[in-house]
């Protein structure tokens, strides 16, 4: 017959839920309780148990609840057993396999090193400081999207054209006419702008000599001119040539004339001559011809210049040339196509020739400048005057010698070159030109050439140079022979340059004024000082300077095109930018005065290889740091026993945890690297002394606490050292692990690489805390056994005195008692407490001056007077209270200057950027794909309208915003239907298309035609010529042609389209103008266009965000209309991440908190306590936040993270108290002196290893790191300590949570269970043995070697058996008792 046991039901009964639940629960605790025996345990560990049974052993107390002799919180104290049981067999393995564990550990490490050599520094600012992941990180790849479309749509129509090329050529035929094939050359790149930086733009600041000087004065102005042409001059020598600014500038393509002889020289001449693009204070005035070049100067040739009145004799610059007077010359002879018209719509008029010169006495001023000093006038007026002078006292002026040119007769030989093989004869088919020449006589060749000079030209000539340099010295000699109306007048640069100036396209080329004056004072309307310049030019692309000398040229002839590349032509580029910085950083306007630069210079080039050079790690400073930290490790874990160390200093274990963290941290590194994080200035500035300064703090803990292990325990030391202090280590580094992976919400890059490889590099030190460090401490603790001094291996080992007998772990009697001398840590002695039991106390030796000295005498007892905790209390409110307000006035803001190294140029030019000019460049980009432009033309126009209308964006002086794409190709299209029009009236062009015999239009009419007969892919002009227009009354570009009218503008009026920044997407076709009838090709649909727009007033990190949200509600607006667009340029790039900074540091913070709540709670099973922890965290985050706010440290992504990893640090300073505080026995007020003098110490210490991590950051060149992580985590540390040593004791006395365990007799005390092992009870041990006091009879105690056994090796006593009154004894339980109560199973 089957007996069913308690444990399990009869069949057909079922279990009721009570029974499960036990079942569940014996199951639990046959893993967590029993595993754990006090007999294995010396009597003073076991009296360390009874005042703190759960931080010494969970299981242990759970024993005493189910022997009913205390109550508590099961389920903390399963979880607590769990991760104790777990860490005491980690210790136990590593305590019995250290040297295994230590040379695996070092070669698993050292593989993760094999990272390093994949290293990889991030100097692009663009991948740095750039949100990923979000709406701007979509916009900066849109383009790439556009531009891998259109590749692909182009390949289709390559595609699609061989497999049927015959019905191709029939669909562009139209009455019999023959195609006319056309090619062209490769169109320039715009520089590239995607990035929204303006990597194309290299900039120029002159900045005052000395405070309050004006720089809109002659010298000035000068100043200016000159650093232009200097850096017009700035050359290279790379691949066998020398390489100039002209030569890898940006510059739009000249626009291309007719046919005729003449023309195509002119078109040579325009291309040649076309200047780089300068955005420069000096277009105002004459002198901003000379940097302009060409260089070296053209020369046309006696021939061309004898011909053409208009062209300058010699040499040909900018400084000499009328292009419009020139091109008016010469197309009154021959086609030029429509190159007259452009000049006319362009503005560009006489270019430089009719602008003021800043210095009226130079030489080459032109007379159509409004200033234009009369030399000749002043030289007689100079010679009269000076004639009546004495002779001693008469002016001798510099004379150069007047040299006669021969006279040639050369227009005949021109002719003769122009026309070969066309003179004196009838063409057998109509001419290129619009006129057909049949004798020489035609040509009117008189050009004044015959003309002598008089006496006085040629006086003027020979003397006139020397009169204006001996005018120029001599200021206050004017009035004597001039009259106020002949004195030489300086221009009013103020009043000039109110407004900005225009480049020398004027009606294309407008440089609003903040972009070129900068430190502004008005006197009214108009300017009337200013501190800085400003100049701006862009460099081509790497694939435009590829393109332009591709083929041989005369001017390279060293290059080897075959070999050409644009990697070459990248080199080339890169190479002068870095000469063009390197030039302006030695001016010696940079030199002369100390501190004083005058002129900043910024490249492309120059951020990038500014990072790379202060990102580097600094070896010295690294190095220092760590040394510093040896030396604090070393000193506060010595103890010095006569001339050397004593057997019970660290010194050694000290030094070997902060060198393991060192290497620990190295190896972080690499294998962070192999998981493809980049390095960036905050790794290699901030990383080293973070990790460091944080993963020591534990190191402490781990060797406070081995000190009393090693007292208290005999066997398995770093099991129970493990057992003991692993729970705080865990805690506190897997919080800062957490806290440093949720800064990673930030979408920074430079941040997430930061708080990515901090993370790896904790949990590396974490695993090198917990395992290898106590394989070290393990060898070190065989050191102690044996009795060898701390770093003294080599010394000869000695007879141990009684002292040294407690050194190494001996008992001893009262005689042998001696106290350590004294030293810089707080020593352990061994007292023999009278007892019943004579168990073994044993207590802290702090002097006075030691921080165990000063918690102890002054701290502890000021902490249980209740009016300092009323004080501590009121300070933290007070505290709290200023740091709202301080985050309530905290403003946005991270300075540009603030990312780069201090006192370096670019820092300087960035500073001077930031003081002078709040001027920023933006576009707004349409996203062709998902936008049917020819349809929503108006919808476009009326989107820009409403742009310009805001605030920050600068209007035209009609009060428009500045022309864009759309609209010049509107006016372009209206000249058209007006040229049209008038050729009609004119009978030059009959309706329906048709050219009358006899008549020869000008070049516009046939591009109007050409314009009116192409429909998409048909030529139509009987419907159209004549009977449309391609623009209509409301200014409607016609939909049906409108990608045929794109291709004829971007081909025609070539120039327009770049100075209009608009960069299509795909290009247009290629076309050129012809009297033929061929079909103007329709463009692709447009991808991708831009709209320029200048904004101003961004002078703070709040205006720009203000601009950002009121341009961005504009774009989204339309967006949702229909119309897809977003906004593109620096301001939004670097500061739109502030939108969202607030919320993301909100959602960071908040991650964090639950996650260190969760972890807490998980940990010890105890919300109320996580509850308390998460208080004294967030009031540590409040007032940091607030003295950030008070003192000036701005929010931004890098005070986000510091303020997201003080959540994750500050569990650091009050979760070891909490703990503590938590598993200690007692009145609060005993609880809190336990807490305070087990954690106090070690948490110090960790705190000061933190701030010496830190403290090298004082040598940082970068003024973030120093701002936002050197002070910024000092005040936390100190905030923390406070917090967690001062006012979470004060709020424990008041509300802290409630022990996890209360005894059921005395509150104080809960002895240890007895042994689960029955041992045999000896009453006096074989000889060799220890020998207790029994009653009072003595008995005699060895100190013979064999007593530093462990309680393990030698048989321990069986207790006697337990009194009714006798409730402290350690084993309350007889074995009778023992026997009649359930089993534990112990697996």
């Amino acid at each position: 017959m089957r007996v069913h046991s308690e444990e399990e039901p009869p069949p057909g009964r079922k279990m009721d839920k009570g029974s499960g639940l036990r079942q569940r629960l014996q199951w639990v605790e046959s893993w967590v309780v029993g595993r754990s025996d006090s007999g294995d345990y010396s009597a003073a560990w076991r009296e360390k148990f009874s005042h703190a049974p759960t931080w010494s052993d969970a299981d242990m107390a759970l024993q005493q609840i189910n022997r009913g002799l205390a109550s508590g919180n099961r389920v903390a104290l399963y979880a607590r057993s769990f991760f104790q049981h777990c860490l005491y067999y980690t210790g136990c393995f590593v305590q019995k396999w250290a040297w295994p564990t230590i040379v695996l550990g070092i070669l698993l490490y050292t593989v993760c090193c094999w990272g390093l050599q994949y290293v990889t520094i991030e100097t692009d600012i663009v991948k740095l400081w750039v949100p990923q992941g979000g709406r701007l990180q979509t916009e900066m790849d849109y383009v790439h999207e556009a531009q891998a479309e259109a590749r692909r749509r182009m390949d289709e129509k390559i595609r699609i054209k061989r497999e049927a090329l015959p019905q191709s050529i029939q669909a562009l035929l139209k009455n019999g006419t023959k195609p006319v094939v056309t090619t062209g050359t490769a169109p320039p790149e715009l520089p590239n702008l995607s990035d929204g930086l303006g990597g194309g733009f290299q900039v120029v600041i002159q900045t005052p000599s000395y405070v309050g000087e004006n720089a809109l004065t002659k010298e000035g102005m000068l100043r200016h001119v000159h650093l232009m042409q200097e850096i017009s001059q700035y050359k290279v020598e790379l691949f066998g040539e020398n390489w100039s600014l002209a030569d890898i500038c940006f510059k739009p393509p000249g626009p291309k004339g007719g046919n005729g002889p003449l023309a195509k020289v002119m078109n040579t001449m325009l291309d040649k001559i076309i200047p780089c693009i300068w955005i420069t204070p000096i277009d105002c005035f004459w002198e901003g011809s000379k940097p302009l070049g060409p260089d070296p100067p053209l020369y046309m040739g006696e021939e061309i210049t004898a011909f053409v009145n208009s062209m300058p004799k010699g040499n040909v610059s900018w400084k000499n040339l009328n292009p419009t007077a020139v091109v008016k010359e010469v197309s009154q002879l021959f086609d030029m196509g429509p190159i007259s018209n452009f000049f006319e719509r362009a503005g560009i008029d006489a270019a430089y020739l009719e602008r003021p010169c800043i210095d009226p006495l130079d030489p080459e001023c032109p007379a159509l400048s409004p200033n234009y000093f009369d030399r000749c006038e002043a030289l007689t007026a100079f010679n009269k005057w000076n004639k009546a002078l004495p002779t001693n006292e008469r002016v001798n002026l510099t004379r150069v010698p007047y040299v006669k040119e021969e006279s040639k007769d050369i227009a005949d030989s021109l002719l003769n070159d122009l026309f070969v093989g066309k003179k004196r004869r009838k063409r057998a088919t109509a001419s290129d030109d619009y006129y057909d020449y049949e004798k020489d006589d035609e040509y009117d060749t008189s050009n004044g050439t015959d003309k002598k000079p008089s006496k006085e030209e040629i006086e003027c000539m020979e003397y006139g140079v020397g009169l204006l340099e001996w005018m120029g010295k001599t200021e206050d000699k004017w009035g004597m022979f001039l009259t106020d109306k002949q004195k030489p007048k300086s221009p009013n640069f103020g009043e000039l340059m109110t407004g900005g100036c225009r480049g020398f396209s004027k009606k294309i080329m407008d440089w609003p004024e903040d972009l070129i004056v900068g430190g502004i004072n008005r006197a009214g309307h108009n300017i009337d000082s200013a501190e800085a310049l400003q100049s701006v030019f862009l460099v081509a692309s790497p694939g435009d300077v590829y393109h332009r000398f591709k083929e041989p040229k005369d001017i390279k002839p060293n290059l080897d095109t075959k070999r050409w590349t644009r990697w070459h032509a990248s080199k080339i580029i890169q190479t002068w930018q870095r000469n063009f910085t390197k030039k302006l950083y030695t001016h010696k306007a940079n030199t002369q005065v100390q501190g004083v630069r005058q002129f900043h210079p910024l490249a492309s080039t120059s951020i990038a290889d500014m990072l790379e050079e202060f990102s580097q790690f600094n070896y010295g400073i690294i190095i220092m740091g760590y040394v510093l930290m040896l030396i604090y490790a070393a000193f506060t874990q010595a103890r010095i026993e006569g001339r050397w160390l004593a057997i019970e200093s660290n010194v050694a274990l000290a030094i070997v945890g902060v060198v393991w963290v060192t290497y620990s941290s190295i190896c972080g590194l690499g294998f962070a690297t192999l998981l493809g994080i980049n390095f960036n200035a905050a790794t290699t500035q901030v990383v080293p002394f973070l990790s460091l300064g944080l993963g020591i703090d534990d190191m402490f803990l781990l060797l406070h606490n081995y000190d009393e292990i090693f007292h208290l325990v005999h066997k398995n030391e770093m099991g129970v050292l493990l057992k003991e202090t692993g729970m705080s280590v865990l805690v506190t580094s897997t919080n800062n692990i957490l806290a440093f992976i949720a800064g990673m919400v930030l979408p920074i890059p430079a941040l997430k690489s930061f708080c990515s490889q901090t993370a790896i590099l904790l949990a590396f030190n974490l695993l090198f805390l917990m395992i290898l460090f106590p394989a070290f401490i393990t060898i070190d603790l065989r050191r102690r056994r044996k009795g060898i001094r701390d770093m003294g291996w080599c010394l000869k080992k000695k007879e141990m005195s009684g002292k040294e007998n407690e050194a190494v772990g001996m008992p001893h009697t009262q005689s042998n008692v001696s106290e350590y001398p004294v030293s810089s840590q707080t020593h352990l002695t061994t007292l023999n407490t009278p007892t019943h039991d004579d168990v073994e106390n044993f207590e802290r030796e702090d002097p006075w001056y030691t921080v165990g000295g000063f918690l102890k005498i002054y701290y502890i007892p000021a902490l249980k007077r209740k009016d300092v905790r009323y004080l501590v209390l009121g300070a933290t409110i007070a505290c709290v209270a200023f740091g709202l307000i301080g985050m309530y006035n905290n403003t946005l803001g991270l300075e540009l200057s603030d990312v780069l190294p201090a006192n370096t140029a670019p820092a300087a030019f960035i500073a001077a950027r930031e003081k002078y000019f709040s001027f920023y460049p933006m576009f707004s980009v349409i996203k062709g794909g998902n936008v049917n432009i020819p349809r929503q033309q108006q919808q476009i126009e009326a989107y820009r309208q409403e742009m310009a209308e805001s605030r920050f964006v600068i209007k035209g002086d009609d009060g428009k915003p500045q022309e864009y794409w759309l609209s010049l190709i509107r006016t372009w299209l209206v000249s058209l239907d007006k040229v049209a029009e008038k050729a009609i009236q004119d009978g030059e062009l009959m309706i329906g298309g048709e050219i009358p015999a006899g008549k020869k239009p000008e070049p516009e009419v046939y591009i109007a035609r050409a314009m009116l007969c192409s429909v998409r892919n048909s030529w139509n002009c009987t419907d159209r010529v004549g009977k449309i227009k391609m623009v209509n009354e409301e200014g409607v570009v016609r939909e049906d042609a409108f990608y045929n009218y794109l291709t004829g503008w971007y081909n025609v009026d070539n120039m327009m389209y770049y100075v209009s920044q608009a960069s299509f997407i795909p290009l247009p076709p290629h076309w050129e103008y012809t009297k033929d009838d061929v079909l103007v090709p329709p463009a692709e649909p447009l991808l991708y266009s831009q709209i320029p727009f200048y904004t101003t007033g961004l002078t703070t990190t709040p205006s720009i965000v203000e601009s950002i949200k009121e341009l961005r509600a504009v774009c989204d607006k339309y967006t949702e209309a229909g119309l897809d667009n977003y906004p593109q340029g620096l301001a939004f790039t670097f500061w739109e991440q502030y939108l969202t900074l607030r919320w993301n540091l909100f959602l960071a913070i908040l991650i964090i908190a639950a996650a260190v709540f969760t972890v807490i709670a998980s940990l010890i099973f105890n919300p109320y306590a996580a509850f308390l922890v998460m208080i004294i965290v967030v009031v540590t985050t409040i007032e940091l936040g607030g003295f950030m706010g008070l003192f000036g440290v701005k929010m931004n992504p890098i005070s986000a993270v510091t303020l997201i990893c003080a959540v994750g640090i500050g569990v650091e300073f009050s979760a070891h108290v909490m703990l503590a505080f938590l598993t200690s026995l007692g009145s609060v007020e005993t609880r809190l002196q336990s807490c305070l003098l087990h954690m106090f110490v070690p948490v110090f210490q960790g705190a000061i290893s933190t701030l010496l991590g830190i403290v090298m950051l004082v040598f940082t060149e970068f003024d973030f790191v120093f701002k936002y992580f050197f002070v910024v985590m000092s005040v936390l540390v100190v905030i923390g300590i406070f917090n967690g040593l001062c006012l979470l004791p004060c709020i424990l006395t008041f509300i802290g949570p409630k022990c996890e365990l209360t005894p059921a007799h005395d509150p104080n005390h809960l002895p240890a269970p007895p042994p689960i092992k029955p041992r045999p009870n000896y009453h006096y041990m074989e000889q060799g043995s220890l020998r207790r006091r029994k009653g009072n009879e003595d008995v005699e105690m060895t100190s013979s070697p064999s007593s530093s056994m462990s309680s393990s090796e030698s048989a321990p006593h069986m207790p006697a058996p337990l009194k009714a009154d006798d409730k402290n004894h350690s084993y309350h339980d007889s074995l009778s008792t023992i026997a009649e109560e359930p089993t534990v199973k112990r697996m």
